[in-house]
């Protein structure tokens, strides 16, 4: 019998070293699946998108919801640790984030299908991406939640997006083709999307007090880029 925790509680259940993949119950691509499993990442299943999971053959570390739509929990092998958390308050999602510790998060199944879906994982990365690296990956983009002042080393002319999720003053930008220069961004003001890379490095000043998330979203080829900056810190 598999190990059944339940909890009502937001606390730490599962602690990893390695990066680990979480999966949502959006679209994704299997292969772009299959090739980070292929890495070692432990796979995290939120919720009914472990059903998705089992039918591709993939080996499961954790499932992590409230277990609403989940067809058979009897299907997982002895090994799959089931996080059963029946608070209303959060999303699969955030359980998974809140459940969990790892260096990064992957998480693809977030993005695509369903635009309510889209939107409740840009506001769980509001809510974890000043504590926690969070990437959702799609078949084009990755868009890694980002608190503070950022820097990466990227290729020229990279198509580099940044989108604000609150409010958000850059002092200064530098590998920008457009800089960000004492500019504020919001939603419905002001966006950074469609930028671009004139430099091998770009660095984001944010002004003083501004510890709020945002997105930068990037060509999906640089997420190896992403995780030399976080092995970094």
């Amino acid at each position: 019998m598999q190990d059944l925790i339940k909890s009502h509680e937001n606390k730490v259940q599962l602690s990893f070293a390695s990066p680990v993949i979480v999966l949502g119950g959006g679209d994704f691509s299997p292969e772009q699946l299959r090739e980070f499993v292929s890495k070692g990442y432990p796979l995290i299943a939120a919720d009914g998108a472990a059903d998705a999971a089992l039918a591709l053959g993939m080996n499961i570390a954790a499932v992590i919801g409230d277990f609403d739509s989940i067809q058979d929990r009897q299907a997982f092998s002895a090994d799959v640790k089931l996080i059963e958390l029946g608070e209303q308050e959060t999303t699969d999602f955030e359980k998974c984030l809140y459940s969990v510790d790892a260096p990064l998060f992957v998480c693809f199944g977030m993005l695509g299908k369903r635009v309510d879906h889209t939107l409740a994982a840009f506001h769980t990365i509001a809510r974890y991406g000043g504590h926690k690296n969070i990437v959702l990956m799609d078949q084009v983009d990755l868009t890694f939640g980002v608190a503070g002042d950022f820097e990466i080393d990227l290729p020229l002319e990279t198509r580099f997006s940044i989108y604000p999720l609150r409010p958000i003053s850059f002092e200064k930008s530098v590998g920008l083709k457009y800089p960000l220069d004492v500019l504020q961004l919001g939603v419905g003001d002001r966006i950074g999307t469609s930028n671009e890379t004139d430099q091998s490095r770009v660095r984001l000043t944010v002004a003083a007090n501004q510890p709020e998330p945002y997105l930068v979203i990037l060509p999906r080829t640089h997420f190896e880029a992403i995780v030399k900056l976080i092995s970094q810190k």
